[in-house]
């Protein structure tokens, strides 16, 4: 189950003790691949108001204010809005960005139709587990009518792939049934969506899909007994024939653009 406390102590121990030296420089596991700035130097405006999402070490903030966006800037984890504080600052852009912490599964406190764009990138979704409906409605409330909507999920068929190669078959099973991969222990688990299904839950929100890029590539390999080849075999054959989508990785990247029609 999705727990706060949990989620966000998690964050601020990262933002803490993992994120050394001077964040304006600094690369770590949250620098964000290429193809995301390629697909948000696409897919964004070049004027208004954005908003950043879980925005981390605020890599995508600070891109967006260069491209001439005023961001708004939410996280859940204090430590991690310091660092986004001061890579604004080193690039000269705090006068164009503004920070709040904030739990996305919550109401926020941001007037609604407010953005022209809203970003949730690297897992943001994903990380709210089961209240992944909860996040991307308050998010989508916060867009206005024609405004885009840009989101980086874990993807359910690429982390398959990733525990398959790997051999983890506890859990590929567990991901497989669940839609849900433990990431750090049992209390705090992300939610993985399957390409069709995040189209569906933007629908539902009056948001058509632009563009979708994920890896559902599945394929078993290294397995050191027969016993566990059998079950990775298993779940390859569950998920023969499911539809790939083009890209690369374990992330599911879709761009959705807002109604502007009830």
């Amino acid at each position: 189950m999705y727990n706060q406390k949990i989620v966000r102590d998690l964050f601020e121990k990262w933002g803490y003790e993992e994120i050394k030296g001077d964040p304006g420089e600094t690369s770590s596991r949250w620098a964000i691949p290429h193809i995301n700035h390629m697909i948000l130097d696409r897919w964004l405006p070049r004027e208004g108001c954005a908003l950043d999402a879980g925005c981390g070490l605020g890599v995508e903030a600070v891109r967006m204010a260069r491209r001439g966006l005023t961001v708004t800037a939410i996280d859940i984890s204090m430590s991690l809005l310091r660092h986004a504080q001061r890579r604004a600052e080193i690039a000269g852009l705090k006068d164009r960005i503004s920070f709040l912490r904030a739990d996305i599964t919550e109401p926020l406190p941001l007037p609604e139709g407010r953005f022209f764009a809203c970003i949730a990138m690297t897992g943001v979704i994903s990380h709210t587990g089961e209240r992944h409906k909860n996040a991307l409605s308050n998010l989508v409330t916060l867009v206005k009518p024609g405004g885009r909507i840009i989101l980086g999920a874990q993807s359910y068929y690429g982390k398959i792939r990733q525990c398959l190669t790997e051999g983890r078959l506890d859990d590929a099973e567990h991901l497989a049934e669940t839609c849900l991969t433990h990431t750090v222990d049992t209390t705090f688990e992300d939610y993985c969506f399957k390409p069709q299904e995040l189209m569906d839950l933007l629908r539902e929100l009056n948001c058509s899909p632009l563009v979708m890029l994920s890896a559902p590539t599945v394929g078993a390999s290294g397995y050191a007994s027969e016993e566990l080849l059998r079950r990775a075999l298993a779940l390859e054959r569950r998920f023969l024939g499911t539809p790939e989508l083009s890209g690369g990785g374990e992330e599911l990247i879709g761009v959705f653009q807002k109604s502007d029609r009830d």
